[in-house]
């Protein structure tokens, strides 16, 4: 999903179409969501369609899918478009990495369930993903592409380290974004 949002984000919409389709198309979605816990009917037809997909937790509260597009939605409308692109990359490639190296080979723990493993499959996918699209998309030189590979790897492993209280879907691009347009005022990779 992360792939294809940054691709249709890379090169199908414009920032208004993106905001757009957040908002009545992925407002639908949330809102529906939403309803299911009001309406057990909606619940069942939503368990019935959706239920084997769903993680554990969502049963019972809304989906990862309603604060990915509540996270889409606030840094489409807040950030420029290659920071949004990055913060998206973060999440699709980087927080699979961490959860999967994490759970298959984590054993020194970092924050809760975190571990120093997993924070590296995170860094080093997450500086390899900034890295091409750094090169192929930005179009940037090697050295620039190297050091946004760097600060990119950085800011992924931080947003999904971070000991957030909701669901990482929204808390990794959003504090990815923030961190990153921070960073680049400093650095200026994007003007």
């Amino acid at each position: 999903m992360g792939i294809s949002c940054f691709w249709a984000y890379a090169y199908l919409i414009d920032r208004q179409t993106a905001l757009w389709l957040l908002v009545t198309l992925g407002g639908s979605l949330v809102t529906f969501d939403a309803l299911r816990f009001y309406w057990p009917k909606v619940n069942r037809v939503a368990l019935r369609v959706f239920g084997k997909v769903m993680r554990r937790e969502e049963l019972k509260s809304l989906s990862g899918n309603s604060f990915y597009i509540a996270g889409l939605a606030l840094i489409v409308w807040l950030f420029p478009k290659p920071i949004v692109l990055l913060a998206v990359i973060f999440l699709a490639v980087g927080d699979p990495a961490a959860a999967i190296i994490g759970t298959l080979y984590g054993k020194r723990r970092l924050i809760g369930k975190k571990s120093l493993e997993g924070a590296l499959a995170n860094f080093v996918v997450s500086g390899a993903a900034t890295m091409v699209v750094a090169l192929a998309y930005f179009k940037m030189p090697i050295s620039s592409s190297f050091a946004l590979a760097l600060v990119g790897a950085f800011v992924s492993t931080i947003s999904e380290l971070l000991p957030i209280p909701l669901d990482d879907n929204f808390t990794v691009p959003v504090v990815g974004a923030c961190l990153l347009a921070t960073l680049n005022s400093f650095l200026h990779f994007f003007s």
